[in-house]
């Protein structure tokens, strides 16, 4: 009996070291707000949270749209910030990435920097979120290593532009960026490498709606989880549920929220580390999903 009851009791003690561990394998969940306007009844912004919630999303790129009133963010994040989810300031564009693009991210830096003067704690900011895609400018393809020094160049000013304000800079990125080389002022290498050694952290858009495979998430994010270890940096793994011409294989649009969930599953499998967590694009279309 006294074997029994000492057994009884290590088990016991053993649960909440299960349960520990079970919680520290979960993935942080990122998700994209591209429309602020949506958020400026209590209505909207308690939905919009509760949906956040429900799915353990704890970072969330909100657009900034300098129209909108100053009020509605500050209420928006106050609730976020009550239930532990982060928000980051989005803004970018492609022409960002050209000569003389930073004065849009100059714009915004300043918009910011006066948001936060003038918010409560909990009202603030945790970040600075960055989707500057200059593959889609026409230059691209006929004077890309101007482009790319360009996108560089921004890179490096909007991380210290986020550093005087004392926020992290994160960036969106294109799973085939480790096949751009450049050469040029600030060395000589490949493009995801580059990025994610100059910012806090990246997020791979890796938009596929399967896991495994030749062409899935696992294959395709492969080589930039390597450069975020070798950087101590954090990446999240992003995937799209909005509908796209690209190809059937693409997006999770079409798929139920219990496919992609299964989905996203083997993706945490595969890269169980600490730095590596999940991004939903994004949450409109995420939120209609079956």
């Amino acid at each position: 009996m006294k074997k029994l009851a000492i057994l009884i009791l290590v088990v016991g003690l053993m649960l909440p070291s299960i349960h520990t561990n079970a919680a520290a394998n979960s993935k942080t969940n990122a998700t994209w707000i591209w429309n602020p306007w949506a958020l400026t009844t209590a209505a909207e912004q308690n939905k919009v949270i509760n949906f956040l919630v429900k799915n353990s999303v704890t970072d969330v790129y909100l657009q900034i749209d300098q129209e909108v009133e100053r009020k509605t963010y500050q209420q928006f994040i106050a609730k976020a910030t009550t239930n532990n989810i982060s928000v980051h300031a989005l803004d970018g564009a492609s022409k960002w990435a050209l000569a003389g693009g930073q004065a849009y991210a100059d714009s915004m830096f300043t918009w910011l920097k006066n948001y936060q003067k003038n918010s409560a704690a909990n009202q603030r900011f945790s970040g600075v979120h960055l989707d500057v895609e200059p593959y889609i400018l026409t230059e691209w393809n006929t004077d890309r290593d101007d482009v790319v020094l360009a996108y560089q160049k921004l890179i490096k000013r909007s991380s210290q532009l986020s550093t005087n304000l004392s926020l992290e800079l994160s960036i969106d990125m294109p799973f085939w960026f480790d096949e751009i080389t450049f050469a040029n002022t600030y060395g000589k290498s490949n493009l995801a490498k580059w990025a994610i050694k100059n910012t806090d952290s990246v997020t791979i858009m890796a938009y596929r709606n399967t896991a495994t495979g030749a062409n899935g998430i696992n294959s395709l994010v492969k080589t930039e989880v390597q450069y975020a270890k070798d950087a101590g940096k954090t990446i999240n793994i992003g995937v799209e549920t909005g509908e796209s011409e690209e190809g059937s294989n693409i997006s999770f649009y079409e798929k139920s929220k219990t496919y992609m969930k299964n989905e996203l599953a083997k993706v945490a499998k595969a890269y169980p580390q600490e730095n590596v967590n999940l991004a939903v694009h994004y949450i409109d279309t995420w939120m209609q999903m079956k």
